[in-house]
């Protein structure tokens, strides 16, 4: 496997990894620590080996990245060229060229994975002429790739439409185990929010906090970086049902969700991938016996209407927004209806358990074929 950071925090490909390793098949992470978050490779208890290039580098700085970039993937070809390897899993687009390179030179006996986080335009949009790169992504996926991991059901008739094999799609959606879900029943009326991530108005943010300075119920938690970062200092200054923790890293996160009532994904559809996407918070929330709210829009709408675990709303009309808050405040037998629906469907549909043996069937029946 291949990926552009420590491989420590990083949920989704750390499972697709130990699932693989735990069924039997062994799994080398090649993984860059751009962040100098590690000072030694990592090797686990079912074979899982995690190895790391250690180059600092940062995060939506392509000046410094993209040259960097590159010596990660010499770094990663120099592991790979001479090995028997059966498999080249990538994960995301800014891996994909060594999948390609190293494809070419093992003449195509290597299996290619792309493993499609979010949409390529996403990294892609550093890069001059958008829309021509990705279309020559896209070309040539279809002609080397041998399997697309996918995070939902929505992007198969995007792929589709672009000339991709359904049959080579396997929808693995990055959501918590059974292990990790917790049924409970709210009886407080206070509403505890919590956000996490860009601070931006197009993330909602901006709704979250007129509803804190209108519901006197309502208790916000914020924390990330964004544009809105300055007001929501001085709006913390002033009421105390505001909280703003800065930047936090994944354990912290992991504790305020769990001590929360409500995780919104308001993300305003203003792109393909944000239409697309099943956040995991969406996933989060569910495994918590949570409510969800999100825009109308998107396939997280589908997947609410579909299981009736949480309330939809027109990002674009905030008092709808507001309004729909209020009511998960307020009404708690709305409030535990629709959590309850929620966890019964992450159960039965989208746990992590589903979601393994969905995706090592796939592999077992790719790797067969080599």
């Amino acid at each position: 496997m291949l990926l552009s950071n420590p491989a420590t925090d990083d949920q989704r490909p750390l499972r697709e990894a130990h699932a693989l390793a735990e069924s039997g098949i062994p799994v080398t992470i090649l993984a860059w620590d751009r962040e100098g978050a590690t000072k030694v490779d990592t090797r686990f208890f079912d074979g899982l080996v995690v190895k790391r290039m250690r180059i600092r580098a940062g995060h939506g700085t392509p000046m410094n990245t993209v040259p960097k970039l590159f010596v990660f993937y010499v770094w990663c070809l120099a592991h790979l060229i001479g090995r028997e390897v059966n498999a080249i899993h990538c994960h995301d687009v800014d891996t994909l060229p060594v999948g390609f390179v190293a494809h070419a030179l093992k003449l195509g006996r290597v299996k290619l994975v792309y493993d499609m986080h979010d949409l390529p335009e996403v990294f892609l949009h550093f890069f001059p002429l958008v829309s021509v790169t990705q279309k020559i992504t896209f070309a040539f996926c279809r002609r080397f790739v041998d399997m697309v991991v996918i995070v939902a059901d929505s992007s198969i008739g995007y792929l589709t439409h672009r000339g991709f094999a359904a049959s080579k799609m396997t929808v693995v959606t990055n959501t918590p185990s059974v292990r990790e879900a917790s049924f409970r029943v709210r009886r407080n009326r206070e509403l505890r929010i919590f956000y996490y991530g860009w601070l931006g108005e197009e993330r909602g943010v901006d709704t979250l906090l007129r509803a804190a300075q209108t519901l006197p119920n309502v208790i916000l938690t914020l924390a990330g970086r964004g544009n809105l970062e300055g007001q929501i200092r001085r709006l913390q200054e002033d009421l105390q049902n505001i909280r703003y923790l800065g930047w936090v890293d994944t354990k912290q996160i992991d504790s305020e969700a769990r001590n929360s009532d409500l995780l919104p994904t308001l993300y305003e559809p203003r792109n393909m991938n944000a239409k697309l996407a099943i956040p995991g918070k969406l996933m989060t929330s569910m495994s918590l016996s949570m409510p969800v709210l999100v825009p109308a829009g998107t396939f997280q709408a589908t997947v609410v209407s579909r299981f009736n675990c949480g309330l939809v709303v027109d990002i674009k009309n905030p008092s709808e927004a507001l309004g729909a808050i209020g009511r998960l405040a307020n009404d708690l037998e709305l409030y535990n209806k629709l959590g309850k629906a929620g966890y019964e469907a992450f159960q039965s549909n989208f746990s992590w358990e589903v979601m393994a043996s969905r995706f090592v069937d796939s592999y077992t029946s790719l790797l067969g074929t080599v």
